[in-house]
């Protein structure tokens, strides 16, 4: 009601004003303006990050940096001049930050603001990060952030607290199904509810799967939700149930399962669907409902309910850890060492790098810290999602200019794009325009593992796949015989433009390294759009209309032999499909392998954690130590460089030794991350011929991120190297041999690069 209330508002001001314009403002000075509001934003991106990585008060350590940045970016806009802009900074962090000074000149620090009268009590404290850990999803893995000598409370919960349960699909396979059920989410909740149902398969892959993360459960008031999608008939297993995303609590009721029969939905019987049982989150004689994810409680409400007497609850609860920061590495920012930058034209900032701190509090102490607080805490429900947007580019700009490890290898003015970014965020009136402007901004870093996600994804398809091949679109995949579409044909044009022009603006939402990644993404990202959408393609001079009405399937595998785990070919040739082959399997080859004339390793895809058959290709032990580099830093805009912890896999020689055969890796722009650290052995130590093409040119732990409204990013962070130490990023593991698809082979159903792979153990 709020928002419409707005709209009317403003709706009635333009008519009431229709007879004099003499106010309104020409499009040249709304860009001079936008221009002056831009350059505000950029000085408060450079303080906010400054101050949240790099200033060690407690009061920065215990504030939610989302919710600053989108109400800082608020204040910003209402500033008029430089003056106002230095004005509003001081306020903004001084209750945060009190020994921080911004202003119109450059001048000495009194260092006497930061210095206790008596010392005896303090001891320093300082930022020091292994990669970054501060602001991310992930706590405890490989990357760190740690305030040395200060106590810092660390939330070990899970991103979400799911309940669950398991049925055997056996009688269903085939079927369409139907889940419903009622839910809402508690007032003040600040993340979001789902149902969830997925579909396993027999062979270890995924089948339908849908968890509402397009358009989750927000509303505080009881609404029925469902989902549709059908059983495949490989399907193993089938799972659904529903979860509770971020910190809020969600409430359940009356939930329902169906399969189609004769065109009519037939239930499916569920224990304790109405959890009137006296217990949830345990199986037991009551009840199958499971639930176990850190940081979240499971438990029944009889004051919230749809139906019956009590209602499931999924609740976080926060798995809070207090730990003292101990320090990671030898080097840190002596007492007295200062960030004194110019933020913005004729704005200076002078923030300390090392403050002193007691049992109690890091000096000086905050007298404003509690006010700013209450503000904070209501960002979700009094900002404009104007300056909400402006907060999530602001924050993303921030993990990237202090902790992206690729900068020297990529070409990116990152400043040019953060003001980019923030004037194309002037113009998004919606969640998925926010979305569009998040992924155009991370884009150009050209890291691989950056997804960007929102809660307007769309995710609907046609019934058909394409593929680039020799320049042209071709389409690979017909679901819809109907259609008049055949697999093979070419497309010329699609909704009226050609296939080149069209894909240039998919591309330019999508970080990849290579081009072989970045048209894997494509040709699926390309098809996207909202159920019901229509789509036209020009297919021999005639027009096709086609609507979007499926889910993408994105355990489709295009490659007819990788059904198999492996294959005994002719000539005594063994395939193994490293992409689903687990190490037990390759394990009980091995005295086939002993005998086999050669071995054909197909790496088209991502390793299913058999990594351990390099060790059967290696004749000496591995010594490379130092290809994953997770950048150490106390310094912001990565300037002085701290070095890096290096880390290395270390395998050992087993037996028996295959090194001996005619061993082919085939490979292509699929093949990312885990698979780039495989292949970088195989190529490194030459155990092997390559073939196919280059690999996507990303590796590295990726180290997710959480923004407001719901959108989460991931990315890369730490710098992996090949063996020699050459560049991995953006360049990839490169073929021996080179093969190209063609269209000719493609009609034919044969898989080239697997023709090129028998033919070099063969000649």
């Amino acid at each position: 009601m709020k928002k419409r209330f707005r709209i009317f508002l403003i709706g009635f001001l333009i008519i009431g004003c229709k007879g004099d314009l003499s106010n309104e403002k020409k499009p040249q000075e709304k860009l001079t303006e936008h221009q002056e509001k831009v350059s505000n934003l950029k000085a408060f991106a450079k303080a906010y990050g400054y101050v949240k990585y790099f200033h060690p008060s407690d009061e920065a350590a215990k504030i939610d940096w989302n919710s600053f940045a989108a109400y800082g970016a608020g204040e910003i806009l209402k500033c008029n001049n430089t003056e106002e802009v230095i004005a509003t900074l001081n306020d903004l962090f001084k209750p945060v930050a009190p020994g921080v000074v911004f202003s119109n000149t450059k001048q000495a620090y009194d260092m006497a603001m930061i210095t206790p009268d008596a010392l005896d009590d303090y001891n320093p404290t300082y930022w020091q990060h292994k990669g970054v850990s501060l602001g991310m999803n992930n706590q405890g893995g490989v990357y760190n952030s740690v305030r040395v000598n200060r106590y810092t409370e660390i939330d070990e919960s899970g991103s979400f607290g799911s309940l669950a349960l398991f049925l055997d699909p056996e009688k269903y396979l085939g079927k369409e199904i139907k889940y419903t059920g009622w839910a809402k989410l508690k007032e003040g909740s600040k993340g979001t509810g789902h149902l969830w149902l997925r579909v396993d398969k027999a062979v270890k892959t995924m089948g339908f799967f849908e968890n509402m993360d397009a358009n989750p459960i927000k509303s505080n008031e009881w609404a029925q939700y469902e989902i549709e999608g059908t059983i495949d008939g490989l399907a193993s297993g089938l799972v659904l149930g529903s979860f509770m995303k971020g910190k809020g609590t969600l409430f359940i009721d009356d939930v329902h399962l169906y399969y189609k029969e004769n065109n009519e939905w037939v239930e499916i019987p569920i224990m304790n669907n109405d959890f009137e049982a006296n217990t949830i989150g345990v199986k037991n004689e009551q009840s199958d409902w499971r639930g176990n994810s850190n940081g979240y409680s499971y438990s029944v409400s009889t004051s919230e309910r749809k139906e019956g007497k009590q209602s499931a609850v999924i609740a976080y609860e926060g798995k809070i850890r207090k730990v003292k920061g101990t320090k990671l590495f030898d080097y840190f920012p002596k007492f007295g060492e200062l960030i004194e930058k110019e933020i913005g034209d004729g704005i200076f900032a002078q923030i300390p790098l090392n403050l002193y701190g007691n049992a109690e509090i890091t000096y000086p102490e905050s007298t404003g810290f509690d006010s700013l607080q209450e503000k904070l805490n209501s960002v979700n429900e009094s900002l404009d999602n104007q300056s909400v947007f402006l907060g999530n580019v602001i924050n993303t700009y921030n993990v990237f200019q202090h902790f992206y490890p690729y900068f020297d290898e990529v070409d990116v003015d990152w400043e040019k794009e953060l003001t980019t970014a923030l004037h194309r965020s002037f113009n998004d009136q919606t969640e998925y325009d926010h979305l569009v402007t998040l992924q155009k901004f991370t884009a150009p870093l050209k890291d691989g593992h950056i997804h960007v996600n929102g809660p307007e994804t769309r995710e609907y398809i046609p019934p058909i796949n394409w593929e680039w091949i020799e320049g042209k679109l071709v389409v690979t995949r017909v679901k819809d015989e109907s259609s008049g579409i055949q697999v093979g044909d070419i497309v010329t044009k699609v909704n009226n433009q050609l296939p080149e022009s069209y894909f240039k603006e998919i591309n330019s939402r999508i970080s990849a390294g290579t081009k072989g990644w970045l048209n894997y993404r494509a040709q699926h990202k390309s098809l996207l759009g909202e159920k019901g959408e229509q789509m036209v393609l020009e297919i021999k001079n005639k027009n096709i209309t086609l609507n979007r009405e499926h889910k993408y399937e994105y355990g489709y595998n295009d490659v007819a032999m990788q059904e198999n785990d492996y294959k005994l070919l002719d000539e005594n040739i063994y395939y193994l499909n490293l992409s689903k082959i687990e190490m037990d399997t390759i394990t009980s080859l091995l005295p086939q392998l002993q005998q086999a004339k050669g071995i054909i390793c197909d790496l088209r895809g991502y390793p299913n954690g058999n990594h351990g058959f390099i060790s059967h290709l290696l004749k000496e032990k591995d010594d490379s130590k130092q290809w994953m580099r997770v950048p150490k830093t106390v310094y912001p805009d990565q300037e002085k460089s701290t070095g890096f912890e290096y880390f290395g896999w270390e395998l050992q020689p087993r037996k028996p030794y295959l090194g001996d055969k005619k061993v082919v890796f085939i490979i292509d722009g699929r093949a990312i991350s885990y698979a780039e650290s495989y292949m970088s052995f195989i190529e490194g130590y030459e155990l092997a011929t390559i073939v196919g093409q280059p690999t996507a040119g990303t590796n590295g732990n990726i180290n997710p991120f959480t923004l407001l409204g719901n959108f989460s990013i991931s990315w890369t962070g730490m710098k992996v190297v090949k063996h020699d130490g050459s560049q991995l990023h953006a360049i990839g593991v490169l073929p021996d041999i080179y093969v190209n698809k063609s269209i000719v082979g493609f009609k034919e159903g044969r898989d080239e690069f697997l023709e090129k792979a028998m033919e070099v153990i063969l000649n």
